[in-house]
């Protein structure tokens, strides 16, 4: 049984990647981007300027690099995403920066049936998405692409659940069967 996993943030179109993740992955930007939208009144944070991309956790752990650890620490696991920045400018318009993503392969280890091996390729990409935003108290909201998201700012910390943000599809003899869950993005103010 073979599963391939692309985990792209931004500009879905250019690469083969199912609807569905296409519309996780816009709506996965579009909450990241909520979530950099903050006030300059949180904790005195303006959301205008450069953010960096410093967590994207999955809801489970997985061992995808190999190194015997399991974790849900997507940027550790692949060492993707590490220079993934949002920049918020103070006219409400914004640029989402996007270096890199994974393309995670699984192969069933023979003789088990939940025993994978991962095979990771880090995808580099120099990509800008526009989007807009506007900030109500803590809440930030993004649009990008005619999909509106929403996030919350916690001083220089901007974070973003996105439920069922983190699709895996596995194909066998019976067909397809889908695992969703939830993601958790972070960004730092730079």
């Amino acid at each position: 049984m073979m599963l391939v996993i692309q985990i792209k943030m931004f500009v879905l179109q250019k690469f083969k990647i199912n609807t569905i993740m296409k519309k996780v992955f816009s709506l996965v930007l579009l909450a990241v981007l909520f979530a950099s939208c903050s006030s300059d009144d949180d904790n005195g944070v303006a959301v205008e300027g450069t953010w960096k991309m410093t967590a994207f956790k999955s809801q489970n752990a997985y061992d995808l690099n190999g190194d015997g650890v399991i974790s849900n620490d997507i940027m550790g696991e692949t060492n993707c995403y590490q220079n993934e920045t949002l920049i918020f400018n103070s006219n409400g318009t914004g640029a989402n920066m996007s270096t890199s993503y994974a393309e995670i392969s699984l192969e069933l280890v023979a003789g088990t049936a939940d025993q994978y091996e991962y095979s990771v390729e880090c995808i580099n990409e120099n990509s800008t998405t526009a989007f807009t935003w506007s900030q109500n108290g803590d809440t930030v909201t993004v649009t990008e692409s005619g999909l509106t998201a929403s996030a919350a700012q916690d001083g220089n910390k901007l974070t973003l659940v996105v439920p069922n943000g983190f699709e895996i599809e596995v194909e066998d003899e019976n067909g397809i069967a889908t695992v969703n869950e939830n993601l958790t993005i972070e960004y730092t103010k730079q």
